[in-house]
């Protein structure tokens, strides 16, 4: 009985704890959420009942609220990353495509940051709004681009050298294209070698035991029927 309610107290833990993802922007509203001091004030009251059935998995609560807030962080971290790896090279493309067109960096500026993918877009769109309220656009593009990473960071350096001191603008940007998308192109062939060790998991715990019911529990069936009694 006690486990049984240790265990319940810990699946209402890790529900409270467990949050909505952010909804695409669309007319759909929301459904209701848990507020900060209510899902405290149960994480709290759990602890202390875990603490009073079962003194010595109390201590586990916490780890593992821990714990699961590290993988989370860890797992946005690397979906952000993955974004920005892909925006860059299409981010690229629109500005190689606008500068071709005859169009200067700060007229392409907020065309380009309307078309490209988040997180990259939103930045380089706060860049353009501190640009128009009187802030270089140079340190703009730094302060947006260098937070998402060394490639970005490579980026904005050469669009800061172009602002700055009259770089060209088209050679560095083909330059840096060519980079970005080697590194999109091989980071697809680490995620497409590491498919067949993905596939280990469900190959194990679904495919063969269900191979095995299939195939050989009816032969040991019919073998054990044809024995004589």
């Amino acid at each position: 009985m006690r486990a049984l309610i240790l265990g319940t107290v810990v699946g209402l833990v890790v529900a409270d704890a467990a949050r909505r993802r952010p909804g695409r922007r669309s007319g759909r509203r929301r459904g209701p959420t848990i507020r900060p001091g209510l899902r405290r004030g149960l994480a709290i009251a759990s602890f202390g009942l875990a603490a009073l059935l079962a003194p010595p998995a109390a201590p586990l609560l916490p780890l593992a609220w821990w714990t699961r807030r590290q993988v989370r962080a860890h797992r946005a971290q690397q979906a952000r990353a993955r974004s920005v790896r892909g925006a860059l090279p299409d981010l690229v493309d629109l500005l190689v495509l606008a500068s071709s067109a005859g169009l200067s960096l700060p007229v392409a500026h907020p065309l380009v940051a309307a078309h490209t993918p988040a997180p990259v877009g939103p930045a380089l769109a706060i860049a353009h709004q501190a640009a128009t309220l009187g802030r270089p656009r140079a340190d703009a593009l730094l302060a947006a681009l260098v937070p998402l990473g060394e490639r970005a960071h490579a980026l904005a350096q050469v669009l800061v050298d172009h602002l700055r001191y009259g770089v060209p603008l088209l050679p560095g940007l083909e330059r840096a294209g060519l980079e970005l998308r080697l590194d999109r192109r091989r980071r697809a062939e680490l995620e497409a070698r590491r498919v067949p060790v993905r596939l280990l998991g469900p190959l194990v715990t679904c495919v063969l035991p269900a191979f095995a019911l299939l195939t050989v529990v009816p032969l040991l069936a019919a073998s054990l029927d044809a024995l004589p009694t």
